[in-house]
């Protein structure tokens, strides 16, 4: 990849998102990510929720999904344009272990 080129790809995951607040995805050095579509999927035959916040941890004024319900045994599909800056994270936080996070879009190397 060479200065300036953007593909498409699957930029993280699944992973399974703790249930304390840690780092799911981390932008690579000189890159860029458009994180165009954010897949959650719940493998717990339980409900649950979900907290995602971008550059920092997840308290509330970094969230952009804060303790979003995922129903049991469910997948819940978001489009975006999540715009994120090399080094940048996503953190996420659930209320039990099974919920699983998967970021698709475009990363440009920078």
């Amino acid at each position: 990849m060479a200065v300036g080129d953007r593909s498409e790809k699957r930029l993280f995951g699944p992973t399974e998102v703790a249930t304390s607040d840690t780092t799911v995805a981390t932008v690579p050095a000189s890159r860029l990510w458009v994180v165009k579509q954010l897949m959650i999927t719940n493998t717990n035959g339980v409900d649950a929720w979900v907290t995602l916040s971008i550059g920092a941890a997840s308290a509330t004024p970094n969230c952009f999904f804060y303790r979003l319900p995922v129903a049991a045994n469910d997948t819940v599909v978001f489009d975006t344009a999540l715009v994120m800056s090399a080094a940048e994270t996503i953190n996420g936080e659930a209320d039990r272990s099974g919920v699983n996070v998967l970021g698709v879009g475009w990363e440009k190397e920078v």
